[in-house]
């Protein structure tokens, strides 16, 4: 894992943390586990969009890639589902959820802000 990464995960974990902190402590308990499950869920989204990435830059066979490109797609099914199970049955709160994902998924974004004003370590 390069540093890159390293920065993404921290600043991802730190977001979530936060987050479900703060949504604890304004909404309840059942809101603030909604938006770590939603966290969980986009650190394991984007574990397993490396791990495809990564498989496809790499020089393997076109068979490989056309597995590779189906568990993208397939990932791209999943997630939703999984919101759709944890909201369903585990009878979680859907705004919660989707918030936990995306303060997550925002730490691409402080990391381009940090990049853009200097302040990210090279």
């Amino acid at each position: 894992m390069d540093s890159l990464e390293k920065r993404l995960l921290q600043l991802g974990l730190g977001l979530a943390l936060v987050g479900t902190i703060l949504t604890w402590v304004l909404f309840g308990g059942g809101a603030g586990l909604s938006f770590l499950a939603g966290a969980l869920l986009a650190a394991g989204d984007l574990a397993w969009l490396r791990t495809s990435i990564g498989l496809v830059l790499s020089r393997e066979p076109k068979g490989a890639k056309s597995k590779v490109l189906a568990g993208f797609f397939l990932r791209l099914l999943l997630i939703p589902l999984c919101l759709y199970v944890m909201i369903r049955f585990l009878f979680l709160d859907l705004l919660a959820a989707v918030a936990g994902f995306a303060v997550f998924l925002c730490s691409v974004f402080v990391e381009g802000i940090l990049e853009a004003f200097g302040s990210s370590p090279r």
